[in-house]
């Protein structure tokens, strides 16, 4: 029990910072979920604070009260992560834990709330009657502890210069992160490298069945992203399925994780992961000028995902259609910009999903088949890129940081990710004036 808890629980005494709550009925009805749902709403908004359940909430020292059965178990940390799904927005996690005062018997449920939100926090949805809890309200804390909507000048002044502060505070912190990464996010992870490998000898034990040459075994290059978001609440396989097929952003038409609906290629589940592969292997491939649609991904419920697609580069419409079939094997000069822009907007939904906006991330980036590729350039919007040859047959970066950077910094981290990339074709620079246009482009393509 850390020092600041085990303070507030022999001194119990509600503020704007503390709440004191009996057991709820062990939050069995829509009420006393909505009840909590509001006090907790009310604490993120003023900067965090802590929820102490299974006290009298009047009267002074707030007396212990005795759990019926079934009451200390429903304030579970899966539990209490579905109650703010349901009814907060946006959605975060909180931290439980089991307390004791001292000398006493009694473990109490502790709600510590966090409170670094850059935005409102408000109701997603309202109690049965609208009246313990409104529809699109945002809660405060007055003085002496009560939660109440934010209904005064006060009120909207006090926590508009708290979100300002707290803006200001996470920009200032991702330039640094930026500018002078840290050690620790400076190389992935040996879980990350470990879940990278494993999803590629998947992938490689699937494009084996394929007959000797099929263009979907990709033997002429691909590319391949990992990345890990932590902490991540571990959803059922079910709730992260339907938020993969339904709540994924796409800014191209296609999500990069693409979820396809028929048979064979709709994704399946495998123990603690999603795995979908955009090929049927018993049927032969019909050559179409949009590429081989070859894509294999995977996401898990421990917040990894991986994504193995082939090179837009070596499909026949690519270059406007100004040539048949590539005359040479290319690497463009913008392609990896758009997709590495959707890839980490893929990451950043998936994180505020089931994560937290100060979650950390890792990606790593593997390009194959790059030996004696040549940068080109498909559009005529920016000037031709250098002619540079890539001397290497594997290219690898990696980019790290906060879930919040992701939205902050979203063209310093693509820069950052592709820039020892292109290094590697006759030391091509890539400008950030370039990465800052396209990806502008890319998120104002058409998001769904």
């Amino acid at each position: 029990m850390s020092d600041r808890i085990t303070y507030l629980i022999n001194n119990l005494t509600e503020s704007p910072a503390v709440e004191v709550k009996n057991w709820l009925n062990g939050l069995q009805t829509n009420d006393d979920r909505a009840r909590l749902a509001k006090e907790i709403i009310a604490l993120a908004n003023n900067g965090g604070g802590d929820i102490f359940i299974g006290f009298e909430d009047k009267g002074a020292g707030h007396p212990e009260i005795r759990p019926r059965p079934g009451e200390v178990e429903a304030f579970s940390q899966d539990g209490i992560s579905g109650l703010i799904d349901r009814y907060v927005n946006p959605p975060f996690q909180c931290r439980i834990g089991l307390h004791k005062r001292e000398g006493g018997e009694i473990l109490h449920p502790v709600i510590t709330v966090p409170g670094d939100h850059r935005t409102p926090v408000m109701a997603k949805r309202g109690s049965p009657d609208q009246r313990t809890l409104r529809t699109g309200t945002v809660y405060v804390r007055r003085p002496g502890g009560s939660s109440e909507p934010a209904s005064t000048q006060d009120d909207w002044e006090r926590l508009l210069d708290r979100l300002v502060r707290a803006r200001r505070d996470e920009m200032l912190d991702a330039v640094r992160d930026v500018l002078n990464p840290p050690e620790s996010i400076a190389a992935p992870s040996s879980d990350l490298n470990s879940w990278d490998e494993e999803s590629r000898k998947l992938w490689q034990h699937r494009v084996d069945r394929l007959p000797a040459g099929d263009p979907r075994r990709l033997e002429a290059g691909h590319w391949s992203v990992s990345f890990a978001i932590s902490p991540f609440r571990e959803p059922s396989i079910v709730e992260l399925n339907d938020a993969l097929a339904r709540e994924m952003p796409a800014y191209s038409g296609w999500p990069p994780f693409t979820y396809l609906h028929s048979e064979p290629k709709k994704p399946k589940p495998a123990g603690d992961t999603i795995i979908a592969w955009l090929v049927n292997p018993d049927r032969p491939l019909n050559e179409s000028p949009y590429g081989t649609r070859a894509d294999f991904w995977r996401v898990a419920r421990s917040g990894h995902g991986y994504l193995l697609n082939e090179y837009q580069e070596d499909a026949g419409i690519y270059d406007n259609d100004r040539q048949s079939s590539p005359v040479q094997r290319d690497f463009d000069w913008t392609l990896p910009i758009y997709r590495m822009t959707e890839i980490l907007k893929f990451v950043e939904a998936l994180a505020k999903r089931f994560g937290e906006a100060k979650a950390d991330f890792r990606v790593l980036l593997r390009y194959f088949g790059t030996r004696n590729r040549t940068l080109s350039y498909h559009s005529f919007e920016h000037p031709p890129p250098p002619s540079g040859t890539c001397m290497q047959s594997t290219l690898e970066s990696q980019v790290g940081g906060t879930v919040s950077d992701l939205e902050i910094l979203l063209p310093e981290l693509v820069h950052a990710l592709l820039a020892p990339i292109y290094q590697q074709f006759d030391f091509a620079e890539l400008p950030q004036a370039l990465v800052n246009d396209e990806v502008r482009g890319a998120l104002g393509y058409g998001q769904r």
